[in-house]
């Protein structure tokens, strides 16, 4: 089966751009266009795409708010931020909003490619200055002792950090040595610790409490 992309920016050499970029990667991939956020919703509803890649800057209606209808209407959609602002309200309201990447305009092939890859594989792709914006603030802390006033204990920090590198459960028990259900035994823990149930709600709070993926 075909994988459909739908490429919501209103610069159409843009959408032109990633659109070849597309297809000399893969030409079975099924590409469609949206110049704004309201025919992005209306194309989402006609085609239903596996992928949507959607600026945040657009007429009409924002892709944060775009996806937001989205994601109530077809919680099947996956969607992935492209766009030159990686302020951190943008890519807070991003995740919120059910995005599972994030890629700044200005990356590299390889980087879309591998977002495409990890959002079609149900992963969180984040790029890296992303993970980052909690060390560059002026006020950084070290690191983040506590979720709503519950401690993370050592371990859980370790994890917590190789969760916002985005390492698979797998990858982390073989990194740390330990077994695969004592990850997802952690990873539970600072979930309830941090109110959260998403891999994209536990980054986005621990971005908003200043924690550092490094």
């Amino acid at each position: 089966m075909k994988t459909k992309i739908l490429i919501a920016d209103d610069h159409a050499l843009i959408r032109r751009g990633i659109s070849a970029l597309l297809r000399n990667h893969d030409r079975e991939i099924e590409i469609f266009e949206a110049e704004n956020g309201i025919q992005a919703i209306i194309k989402a509803g006609q085609i239903l795409p596996d992928i949507i890649l959607m600026d945040h800057h657009m007429p009409k209606l924002d892709g944060v708010k775009a996806a937001e209808a989205i994601r109530k209407d077809f919680p099947s959609v996956k969607m992935i931020l492209v766009s030159m602002d990686m302020s951190e309200e943008v890519i807070s309201n991003a995740l919120e909003a059910g995005m599972s990447g994030i890629v700044p305009k200005d990356s590299s092939e390889n980087e879309l490619m591998n977002a495409i890859r990890d959002v079609s594989n149900g992963k969180v792709h984040l790029h890296t200055s992303i993970l980052n914006i909690a060390k560059n603030k002026k006020n950084r802390k070290k690191g983040l002792t506590a979720f709503h006033g519950k401690i993370l204990t050592t371990r859980e920090m370790e994890i917590l950090q190789l969760i916002m590198q985005g390492n698979t459960s797998v990858k982390i028990s073989k990194i740390l040595g330990i077994s695969e259900r004592t990850v997802e035994h952690h990873r539970h823990s600072i979930m309830k610790k941090s109110h959260t149930q998403t891999v994209a709600e536990l980054i986005k709070f621990a971005i908003k409490h200043n924690f550092s993926s490094n």
